[in-house]
């Protein structure tokens, strides 16, 4: 996957008192998934057919207007995506990640979706986060997908095999599509972490006076070139800066700032990650920042990616806001005028750590495979091995359903130690895994 020899010969170069710590979490970020032939290919989609089975019928009861057109379907929330249940094609039944950063709808490859011998006669180049090449995927034209009440039919989509997406095999792919910039320019879509359901609404004056009370909050949402922005402040090391930021559902990480040619000043103590996006690995440096706004909510010391290669800055955007900072409030995307509303979650106040293990992990239908082991942490001084597959902590399986709840785990705050398992070549190991503090 990456190079560490070359990542941290560019890092000792630049900061030349940095230890040499090879990678630190996985950010698998669909971050801003561009088309380059989007012209065409929204035009398309601009007569694609929207349907909803019935006026009001699966209305959320707080909305006291049941005239309203809406659906509610449940998520589940896997390595902080937002995973969803469709049917493609009235039959076949897949589960999509909700990515408000991607352009277009994306199928991938998957066990499922290999089944479907989708046509591969449509070439596009596509891009995102990364520093290798655009990969190549392609156009899937007349998809029907239902979700809940809500379908869209004649829609043009993208095929991307494992090639144009950030993993490594489809035994890693652990979703088999994603949902994009076709879903929120047709709907009002509520994100109701409290609740784990989307509510899907047919956008007019009915539907947004339910958000335009007391209980929620409001700001403006530019959407360009089919992908939400916003505004706000921060203060990094030296000063405080307004900058431009992308509203991401599909990036896994917390706050992402594009550092290169010195844009930010770095904290003092920094540690060297890799996030992997579309066009592959991306280089950074992870340290806290003094301050952050989201609307009136101050985010201090925030665990933040100080990105310098590999950004794919768009629209003039300074950086990338996702779920672990997201997750955090039930938000509404209104594409159609440009605004979002949001109110804290119940987990606006949980901690926010960064990862103390140096155990970089993606989800595995056994448990949790490691791609990555940082140099001087826990996981490296426990042996264990590149490729593994976690299979226990704390006594309990890895699954889909606790990778997350893992996750947090190796980066509390307030642990010392974690009781892990692990498989490798066939034989089981445990070990007393030590937390260290990396910034």
């Amino acid at each position: 996957m990456s190079n560490h020899a070359n990542e941290t010969s560019y890092f000792c170069a630049k900061r030349s008192c940095l230890r040499w710590i090879l990678i630190a979490t996985m950010l698998i970020s669909l971050s801003g998934c561009r088309i380059w032939d989007m012209a065409a290919f929204q035009w398309k989609n601009e007569n694609a057919k929207i349907a909803w089975q019935s006026e009001g019928k699966n209305a959320d009861k707080e909305f006291v207007n049941k005239s309203i057109t809406q659906t509610v379907v449940p998520f589940t929330m896997l390595n902080n995506h937002i995973l969803v249940n469709i049917t493609l094609n009235k039959t076949t039944p897949l589960t999509f990640v909700l990515d408000s950063g991607a352009a277009a709808t994306v199928i991938t490859e998957t066990d499922k979706t290999n089944v479907l011998n989708l046509s591969t006669n449509k070439p596009i180049t596509i891009g995102g986060a990364g520093s290798g090449k655009a990969p190549t995927a392609y156009i899937v034209s007349d998809a029907h997908i239902q979700l809940g009440g809500f379908s869209i039919a004649d829609l043009s989509v993208i095929y991307a095999p494992t090639s144009a997406m950030p993993f490594r095999s489809v035994d890693e792919t652990y979703f088999d599509g994603v949902l994009g910039a076709d879903f929120f320019n047709c709907c009002l879509v509520e994100i109701n972490h409290d609740a784990k359901t989307l509510i899907i609404t047919k956008p007019d004056d009915n539907s947004r006076a339910h958000y335009r009370t007391e209980q929620w909050q409001e700001i403006a949402m530019p959407v360009e070139n089919n992908t939400p922005y916003f505004t706000t402040t921060l203060h990094d090391k030296k000063k405080l800066k307004t900058v431009k930021l992308m509203l991401d559902t599909g990036s896994t990480g917390t706050l992402s700032l594009f550092a290169e040619n010195d844009r930010f000043a770095l904290p003092d103590k920094t540690f060297v990650a890799t996030s992997t996006g579309i066009q592959g690995d991306s280089a950074n440096l992870v340290g806290l920042l003094t301050h952050f706004s989201f609307g009136n909510t101050t985010f201090d010391h925030l665990p933040t990616y100080f990105r310098f290669e590999g950004s794919n800055s768009q629209d003039g955007s300074d950086g990338v806001v996702g779920n672990q900072i997201l997750k955090r409030f039930n938000t509404v995307f209104d594409f159609s005028t440009e605004r979002m509303w949001y109110q804290p979650s119940k987990q606006f106040t949980s901690f926010i750590g960064t990862n103390r293990s140096g155990l970089r992990l993606l989800p595995h239908s056994r448990g949790a495979i490691v791609l990555d082991v940082a140099e001087d942490t826990g996981a490296f001084a426990a042996k264990i091995p590149i490729n593994s597959i976690i299979t226990e902590f704390e006594g309990k399986p890895v699954t889909y359903a606790n990778f997350d709840k893992l996750k947090m785990v190796l980066s509390h705050p307030k642990k010392e130690t974690v009781p892990l398992c692990w498989e490798f070549q066939k034989q089981k190991h445990c070990s007393e895994l030590q937390l260290d503090s990396r910034i």
